[in-house]
């Protein structure tokens, strides 16, 4: 993607980074572009490169547009951003003649739903995660829990402790439910003495609680815990577990690199399989009501990929499991208790 110098006038007010691509630089504002392609636009929380929950919306977003499908804008944000940012960015990419936005953070669906009523013709969408869908807004699962289930697996391998613990921004369902499911996994394959114990911390703040996340995971390591599931406090996450010694699941995409002794499996999210669902209905005009898009494990919406250098650490019995396992959830086979409430 190239850099778009003025394309959205409110994103360079409030200091955003807005990158697109192909034929956006004409200042051509009609609903298409020029091949006839879904004009979309794509509002981060964070970095684009953080290896994690936005690097994984942008390259999955990136995977249409070679496809021939996108005509791909991203508004690079953080989650700091105010309520009236947000509004303001995805009002003007609204006017920019956007068919699609999507504001891929939980925190952005109360103000998108501002400005929806203005835009009939747009499909909005936010990372919503319970399915909060109203008129032309759209809400996409997120089914971490599946794959927490599994990596979970070989947590209760590795664990010697028998506590495991997971971080997340705040106690929303599909944080808890990630949670609850990796303890569910691990309480397969433990072996040691008494039970599985799950210890949750509900930091209260998403990548902007960096230090609140990091003083989590020294507690948690404190308390005895040596594996970790996370839920969009990943970074930190990892660089505690990397300092303490700990090992971690990673969150969205392989995190591998993060932390190469840490990290035993990671939860990949294949986001475009999300984005392909409502470019359809984009196409076909099929966008109020609009839709919960749930592209879960069975679907192909998610996997989990584990570090080689834990090949030779986790017993062949676990690692049998963890496949049975996987094969069964792809198939529909088995299905992992949802524990994130309503």
């Amino acid at each position: 993607m190239k850099k778009l110098g003025t394309a959205i006038a409110a994103a360079a007010v409030v200091g955003v980074a807005v990158t697109g691509c192909s034929s956006s630089d004409s200042g051509d504002d009609s609903s298409t572009s020029s091949d006839g392609v879904v004009k979309a636009a794509i509002v981060t929380s964070g970095p684009v490169n953080d290896l994690g929950w936005n690097q994984g919306m942008v390259e999955g977003a990136e995977k249409l547009e070679a496809e021939g499908l996108l005509d791909l804008t991203v508004v690079q944000q953080d989650s700091g951003a105010t309520s009236e940012q947000i509004a303001q960015i995805v009002t003007d990419l609204a006017e920019d003649g956007n068919q699609l936005i999507v504001g891929h953070s939980f925190n952005y669906g109360e103000p998108i739903k501002g400005i929806i009523a203005d835009y009939p013709d747009v499909l909005f969408a936010y990372a919503g995660g319970f399915g909060d869908i109203t008129e032309n807004l759209a809400d996409y699962s997120q089914p971490f829990y599946e794959g927490a289930f599994l990596s979970g697996i070989l947590a209760g391998d590795l664990t010697e402790s028998g506590i495991l613990a997971g971080t997340a921004g705040f106690e929303i369902p599909v944080c808890k439910a990630q949670i609850e499911s990796f303890a569910d996994g691990a309480r397969l394959t433990y072996q040691g003495e008494g039970e599985i114990q799950l210890k949750p911390a509900y930091i209260g703040g998403w990548s902007d609680a960096a230090a609140q996340t990091l003083e989590a995971v020294n507690a948690l390591v404190d308390q005895g815990a040596d594996q970790f599931t996370t839920c969009g406090v990943d970074a930190a996450t990892i660089e505690g577990a990397k300092q303490r010694g700990a090992y971690v699941a990673g969150y969205a995409m392989d995190q591998t690199p993060l932390a190469p002794e840490n990290v035993v499996s990671s939860i990949v999210w294949n986001l475009d399989e999300v984005l392909r669902a409502m470019i359809t209905d984009v196409e076909a005009g099929d966008i109020d009501p609009a839709k919960y898009y749930e592209v879960d494990f069975a679907e192909g919406g998610v996997d989990v990929v584990i570090n080689p250098a834990f090949a030779d650490r986790i017993s062949p019995e676990a690692m049998a499991l963890f496949e049975e396992y996987r094969d069964k959830i792809k198939s529909g086979e088995y299905q992992v208790e949802y524990k994130g409430g309503e």
